[in-house]
């Protein structure tokens, strides 16, 4: 599978690297899906009439190694291929292709997609080229622009009716999703240095999967090579020109394989039903026998070529590996060449229906030259039913006019091609086509015939000659007198009947512009009613916003009160109710936050729902003026051809054929679809809207709640704290007046010890004295025993002042201590 935004530029001269031709591992199919092909007026006319120049040079590289071109569709620039080996092309079935504008409101085919649907070996395969909106600010759009794309396409057929319904899709193309945030130096860094991972979260693809629904559904490898836009031309290095585009992975390849549905549940047995009608009536579908034999798809290759530079964006390559049961091993088709072929006689093809399938009188049966390179490229073809000469329940033969067998003769291949499924359902065994003998024998024969003279003829074969064609020209006059009058009463005939089924048409254009005016006045009120609940959500979108800037300021203040509370000191360090209050107070406004962020991005994403379902609703409203204006001059034309040619130009009146078109009851429901999805989404924002009302009001109280809460917890903490302190001034001043108590006692305890020590030394000074007595005279006598008391009693008594002034000392130290004790703490 390849990708390429290929810039209106023209091929390169080789894409052997590109299609991997080089490798050892053949493929079985080529898909190939271009944006940009060059589409200029005339050069877009050119390539309608021939093939454009990338599919020649594709099935130019392609069809010597044995793939023909088995499908393809172009709108505009886009371009999508599907080749396949020739083995596999008699089971590639009921092939179906389709696009959708997207470019200028959906009227202009620049941007879109366009897809193949088919059928291999049983199961049903889709695969969609994309080009969405470019741009960086785009992302939603090309989100909306790929939903639109995959909800508009349908496909005739049972098995398949949309894009999802296929058991594989493939969705590629330049999808254009950008990198984000990142500045282009550290994205080129990042490029130089091959950390692509570093770039991954920022890629808006891989940021929008994890809002759409619809991209979730897809996988995609991983993104292992540089980003593949923009290159300068002709040059591996990015963009260097003056508006320096970062580079970006805008060109991807994504799949989805469809998901097994949950088994019903098995139903009890209901009496008097027979075994044998039981099982009769539970045949299975294709869808069921797909289900019991899955499709696993397996990623082998996802890469880049930087090879090429002929346009601004690098090829981006993926190989599959598509592993899965065949559910058809047969073609439905045997055909196959009766005789010997020349162009010297009329040849038979004998062809067989091996099974039955939705044939039909445009059939045909084409001659191809081995080697052929698409369905278109035949010989000749000879349609099953005009030329057919036999018919049998098992054979059918048709023959060849030998003017229309080449006269060189070949080696060739006959293709049964079904006009109902657009494929090819039988190849036959390659068989040789002889030369004609004309060609062999050359110039002599030619000589011959000039030299022989003419044949002579009898008067009586003369008179007969000119009977017969008198004869022969009465009856071709009657003839052609009976050919006139059928003639002129079919054209009465004819005339009454076109009379008739324009009145029916003009009848038919009334009532149906009638309907589309009436879903246009449905699709009005609408819109109306989406534009104005947007309007609202954004008004609300901002209130939420403010609500949540509004609550930077009180947690800053909360933050900085715990703070401020972490530098108190010592004992005054606790954790009081006060901490656990501005906790939770902290707690609580982060939370509201956390809340209000997750609502405003709800809040978001409805609005991008809604605009969603404005778009859609802006998509079908245009769709209905425009269909009412072609309504209303279709209404107002005249009969002839001649007058409305006049009335239109005719250019406009032969120029495009019809789109795709749909059944009433689908157009019906597409407005009805949109109409009920816009409906829903807007339920979804009153719901949304009355969520918000009432978080604001539950936020605004809890956060007022805790804010009282808090704010009693502090003045409660504060009187707590003035009490104390009071209690310690209190305290502090009784300790200061015990102080100057303690330090008049000391002085008293000192001037008591200084008025003890004199009547101690008179004592001891007469005891001194009087140890001096002579001889018998120094005897104890009761002044010595006097002055012995005397002088121990004072001695007491001064130790005992000193022990006490010693103690009043300390006591006075401790008061001092306590009393800085209490001062520090206050």
């Amino acid at each position: 599978m390849v990708t390429w935004n290929v810039a209106t530029a023209e091929p390169p001269d080789d894409v052997s690297s590109l299609l991997q031709l080089n490798s050892t591992q053949k493929m079985d199919l080529y898909v190939i899906g271009l944006q940009e092909v060059r589409a200029a007026p005339l050069k877009f006319l050119a390539d309608l009439a021939f093939e454009d120049s990338w599919t020649r040079l594709f099935m130019n590289t392609l069809a010597p190694l044995g793939y023909i071109k088995v499908a393809s569709i172009r709108m505009q620039g886009l371009l999508l291929l599907l080749f396949s080996k020739l083995e596999h092309v008699p089971f590639i079935r009921d092939i179906r292709v389709t696009y959708t504008r997207t470019g200028i409101c959906g009227y202009w085919g620049n941007k879109g997609g366009v897809t193949i649907s088919l059928s291999f070996y049983g199961y049903m395969i889709c695969f969609l080229n994309c080009h969405l909106a470019a741009h960086m600010k785009y992302a939603t759009e090309r989100v909306d622009e790929f939903e639109y794309i995959l909800d508009s396409q349908s496909f005739d057929g049972k098995n398949a009716s949309s894009v999802l319904d296929h058991k594989v899709v493939f969705c590629f193309g330049d999808l254009n999703f950008r990198i984000e945030d990142h500045g282009i130096h550290f994205v080129r860094n990042c490029i130089t240095s091959q950390n692509f991972h570093l770039l991954w979260s920022k890629d808006q693809l891989t940021m929008m999967k994890k809002a759409a629904c619809v991209l979730q559904q897809f996988d995609e490898g991983p993104l292992n090579f540089p980003p593949t836009y923009k290159f300068d031309l002709n040059s591996d290095k990015y963009d260097s020109s003056g508006k320096k585009r970062k580079p970006a992975w805008c060109d991807r390849i994504l799949w989805r394989v469809k998901a097994k549905p949950p088994a019903p549940e098995e139903e009890d047995e209901v009496g008097g039903v027979d075994d044998d009608d039981d099982d009769v009536g539970k045949q299975k579908t294709s869808e069921d026998v797909t289900e019991e034999y899955p499709m696993t798809v397996a990623l082998d290759v996802y890469t880049s070529n930087m090879e090429y530079g002929v346009s601004d964006h690098k090829p981006v390559i993926g190989v599959f590996s598509l592993e899965l049961r065949k559910l058809c091993n047969s073609p439905l088709v045997c055909v196959s060449a009766e005789g010997d072929w020349s162009a010297d006689q009329d040849a038979v093809v004998t062809y067989s229906l091996l099974q039955p399938f939705p044939s039909s009188t445009w059939d045909w049966v084409g001659l191809y030259k081995v080697g052929f390179k698409s369905i278109s490229d035949y010989i000749t073809y000879t349609w099953v039913k005009d030329n057919l000469l036999a018919f049998s329940d098992e054979l059918i033969k048709v023959y060849v006019s030998k003017e229309e067998i080449p006269v060189g003769g070949g080696e060739c291949v006959l293709c049964y091609y079904c006009s109902n499924l657009q494929c090819i359902l039988g190849i036959s065994e390659p068989f040789q086509v002889h030369e004609s003998r004309a060609v062999a024998e050359g110039s002599l024969f030619t000589m011959s015939r000039v030299i022989q003279p003419p044949p002579k003829f009898l008067p009586s074969e003369w008179k007969y000659a000119n009977q017969v064609r008198l004869r022969s020209a009465e009856a071709e006059r009657a003839r052609s007198e009976q050919l006139t009058a059928e003639c002129k009463r079919l054209i009465e005939e004819s005339e009454k009947s076109a009379n008739r089924m324009q009145q029916d048409a003009n009848k038919r254009l009334e009532q149906r512009v009638k309907d589309i005016k009436f879903w246009k006045q449905e699709l009005e009120l609408k819109l109306q009613e989406m534009l104005q609940e947007i309007e609202v959500l954004i008004t609300y979108k901002i209130r939420v916003e403010r609500a949540s800037e509004s609550f930077s300021e009180p947690l800053k203040a909360t933050v900085e009160c715990l703070n401020e509370r972490q530098g108190r000191v010592a004992i005054d360090l606790v954790s009081d109710e006060v901490e656990r209050e501005l906790l939770k107070e902290k707690e609580v406004i982060e939370g509201v936050v956390a809340l209000l962020q997750r609502t405003l991005e709800q809040i978001v994403e409805q609005i991008r729902l809604n605009r969603s379902a404005k778009y859609y609703l802006e998509k079908d409203l245009q769709d209905k003026f425009k269909a009412e204006r072609i309504d209303d001059f279709c209404s107002m034309l005249t009969s002839t051809l001649a007058r409305v040619e006049e009335q239109i130009g005719p250019a406009e009146f032969t120029a495009g054929g019809p789109g795709v078109m749909v059944m009433l009851k689908e157009w019906v429901t597409f407005t009805d679809m949109n109409i009920g999805k816009a409906e829903k989404e807007r339920s979804n924002s009153l719901s949304l809207r009355a969520l918000v009302n009432s978080l604001l009001e539950q936020t605004a109280a809890d956060v007022l709640r805790q804010h009282q809460a808090t704010d009693a917890a502090l003045e409660r903490r504060v009187h707590e704290s003035r009490t104390a302190k009071g209690q310690l001034e209190d305290q502090l001043n009784k300790l200061l007046l015990e102080i100057a108590s303690q330090e008049q006692n000391l002085s008293a305890l000192r001037v008591a010890i200084t008025d003890k020590e004199a009547p101690l030394k008179v004592a001891q000074a007469r005891l001194h004295a009087r140890s001096q007595r002579p001889g018998v005279e120094l005897c104890s006598d009761p002044v010595h025993t006097r002055l012995l008391s005397e002088v121990q009693q004072l001695t007491d008594n001064i130790a005992r002042l000193k022990e006490g002034l010693t103690q009043a000392e300390m006591e006075l130290k401790a008061l001092i201590r306590n009393q800085l004790l209490l001062e520090e703490e206050i």
